[in-house]
């Protein structure tokens, strides 16, 4: 059974109403997300938690700040004051410095029958609250919204929360110590890896390993790449494509994606094996094959990106990329 999908947030305030459309993360979505900053100290995420104050104290999410306007008071103090006099000069650097804002509280919400549903999901006052002052004080900030309560997130990702060692003896140290200690993968040497049969998610080495690729017989080659070479070209030994594409905050993909993934399809369909690549094989390709299985194969975004993930550990598409994949999943959703 397929997973519902993010769902176009729908409200009744006037001033949400004229915004951009928000997107609700699923738990998975969320990790994701938080993964894919773990090794790229270039890329961030702001992570405002609008649950409890006692909650927050004991358990958050790694690297949220509590904006505690769970009174009426507080809401109306943070309306009438604006969200830049309202924040600490720190959590307004923060707000400043990161163009995606992501929100989550206490608050479980109604969970939807199938994914092309209609139902309005209602935030909380506080969270509605701070998605209002957030959008009024800069209307170009991405907010993504956790579709589940706090505790549904810690339930299946504890690993990616902070939990107070003051509360509780027994509880274990906090997770981020853990993290920091994590040991660099050597990505240049890391194999090149079979995703479904016949389509295969490698790095520049394997492009240029005449030997591997006459092994697992690869007749077409996808370089996403401003400077790989398509090193057997003049040998016309395969079939190339080139997307010129960086590995970057601003770098358009879903331009690519409806001619690319045709193409991917034909081939394979010819049972012609293709090698999708770039630099290390951990960002920009596996992307395209993420959005390849939503299209062709029917994945949700969380199951295309737990497969490829699953095939090959070291995936790990930038923000930029994770944003844009999750909008293909909407479009795919309306088409």
């Amino acid at each position: 059974m397929l997973a519902c999908e993010p769902v176009t947030v729908i409200t009744t305030d006037n001033q949400t109403d004229k915004d951009v459309n928000s997107i609700f993360l699923t738990t998975s979505q969320l990790a994701a997300y938080m993964t894919a900053i773990q090794n790229n100290a270039e890329q961030n995420i702001f992570i405002i938690d609008c649950g409890l104050p006692l909650r927050h104290t004991e358990r958050r999410i790694q690297n949220s700040f509590l904006l505690n306007v769970n009174d009426k008071i507080s809401r109306k103090r943070l309306a009438t004051r604006g969200i830049k006099n309202f924040l600490a000069n720190t959590q307004l650097d923060r707000l400043n410095q990161n163009e995606i804002i992501i929100l989550y509280d206490d608050t479980i919400r109604p969970t939807l029958s199938c994914a092309n549903s209609t139902i309005p999901m209602q935030l909380s006052s506080s969270m509605k609250c701070v998605y209002d002052q957030i959008k009024l004080y800069d209307t170009n900030k991405i907010i993504y919204i956790l579709q589940s309560s706090f505790d549904e997130f810690y339930q299946h990702y504890p690993s990616l929360c902070y939990i107070s060692t003051s509360t509780d003896e027994d509880q274990p140290p906090s997770p981020l110590s853990s993290l920091l200690t994590i040991k660099p993968l050597d990505i240049e040497s890391y194999q090149m890896s079979e995703i479904i049969p016949g389509l295969y998610l490698g790095n520049s080495h394997d492009a240029e390993n005449i030997n591997l690729l006459k092994q697992n017989n690869i007749q077409t080659i996808i370089n996403i790449s401003t400077s790989i070479p398509c090193y057997f070209e003049n040998e016309k030994c395969f079939d190339y494509q080139q997307l010129p594409c960086h590995d970057s905050s601003s770098q358009n993909i879903l331009q690519y994606f409806e001619t690319t993934f045709e193409y991917m399809d034909e081939k394979l369909s010819s049972n012609k094996n293709i090698l999708v690549h770039c630099q290390g094989g951990v960002s920009r390709s596996p992307s395209f094959i993420i959005g390849y299985l939503m299209k062709y194969h029917s994945k949700t975004f969380d199951e295309a990106h737990q497969l490829v993930k699953s095939k090959r550990n070291i995936v790990n598409p930038n923000l930029n990329f994770l944003g844009q994949l999750i909008q293909y999943q909407q479009i795919l959703n309306s088409a």
